[in-house]
């Protein structure tokens, strides 16, 4: 193979993080080295690969530098979850661009050149891939279509590019996502090290990608959606293997009230948010939702903390979050696209259209 980074200073760092997942790694780091190759070959642009060990008890260690002896191996003494491998592994980066990839995650060959080009425009912090799951493979994320309501930011929605003026459209704007999604995202470095990375209070997993694209719209910089950038995911490998459901739900909603927290600083929108988290607090259990109070309990006990990073963060903005619903409403309304708010309606999409509408 190609020596694909062959310059002091590659001009991508592609970094995967991991934790017991060396069948993981056997499965899809194969395609993530073509793709580097094919990086070189047609973008004659170098990279290396980094792969951050979170501590893991299986043969990771020992068997990565032997199997894939092309990659660098950062190992973590201690398990910090996603946020914190994925800091460890930026912090080693040589290239401007850093393409963040998870363990069970398979890429086409062009995957980093349709990425890389967005960096070309100095407003962009990052980028979000077009991801595929099941068998056959349909699509499953895009851009994410997102907006405020009942006193919280709607995130999951994805959209994807459609109609037959779609071409045309690309060639002219940008497809805009609130959020480039962690496991498929590339990142404007220095931007990166601007924000501090990922934020490790939202450790071990889930909202940490929403929190620093956030972040970046409100420094002033874009997320981009490349739907041509495309990836097949396994969905949560790793979470699913490792932690119960309802731990996985409890530190998802803590961490959902971290993050509006630390970000939410028009003061209309905090203030609805604090309505709408009175009155669940109040209703949730008469459902026995139990898991919402541990969530709020978990959250309240980091108070502290989310109040330095909330007060770093307001200092720190140059747009509030009106200005960012308000501009991704903008695009919403004005670009060909499709929106899907649930699995149901990706399928069947899927069914009625056919797979060339969606891969």
């Amino acid at each position: 193979m190609e020596d694909l980074a062959s310059k002091d200073n590659p001009d991508l760092s592609i970094v995967i993080p991991t934790w017991n997942g060396i069948d993981l790694l056997r499965r899809n780091l194969p395609s993530v080295l073509e793709a580097q190759r094919r990086l070189l070959v047609d973008g004659h642009l170098s990279s290396e690969l980094i792969i951050v060990d979170d501590a893991s008890t299986d043969e990771t260690v020992d068997r990565v530098p032997l199997e894939f002896p092309s990659a660098r191996l950062v190992c973590r003494a201690k398990n910090g979850g996603f946020s914190k491998a994925c800091n460890s592994g930026f912090g080693v980066c040589r290239a401007a661009v850093i393409a963040l990839l998870n363990n069970d995650v398979q890429v086409e060959p062009g995957y980093f050149i349709h990425q890389y080009t967005h960096f070309h425009d100095p407003n962009v912090f990052a980028v979000t891939a077009k991801v595929f799951e099941g068998r056959p493979p349909v699509f499953s994320a895009g851009g994410r279509f997102s907006r405020f309501r009942r006193g919280f930011w709607s995130v999951y929605f994805n959209y994807d590019i459609y109609g037959a003026e779609a071409g045309e459209w690309t060639g002219q704007h940008d497809l805009l996502s609130l959020y480039a999604i962690g496991g498929f995202a590339t990142y404007d470095r220095r931007k990166l090290e601007e924000l501090g990375g990922f934020n490790e209070l939202l450790s071990p997993f889930h909202w940490e990608d929403v929190d620093l694209s956030y972040r970046g719209w409100k420094r002033g910089w874009e997320v981009h959606y490349e739907p041509r950038s495309r990836a097949t995911h396994e969905i949560s490998a790793t979470i699913d293997a490792h932690y119960h459901r309802e731990h996985v739900e409890k530190v998802s909603f803590r961490n959902r009230l971290l993050f509006h927290w630390i970000n939410l600083h028009s003061p209309w929108y905090f203030v609805q948010h604090l309505l709408m988290l009175c009155l669940l607090s109040v209703t949730r259990v008469f459902v026995l939702d139990f898991s919402f109070y541990r969530s709020l309990y978990g959250a309240l006990k980091l108070f502290p903390a989310v109040m330095h990073l909330r007060a770093r963060e307001k200092r720190l903005c140059k747009r509030t979050d009106v200005q960012v619903h308000d501009l991704l409403q903008d695009f919403y309304n004005t670009a060909p696209i499709k929106v899907f708010r649930s699995e149901q309606e990706i399928v069947q999409f899927h069914n009625k259209n056919g797979e060339s509408d969606t891969h």
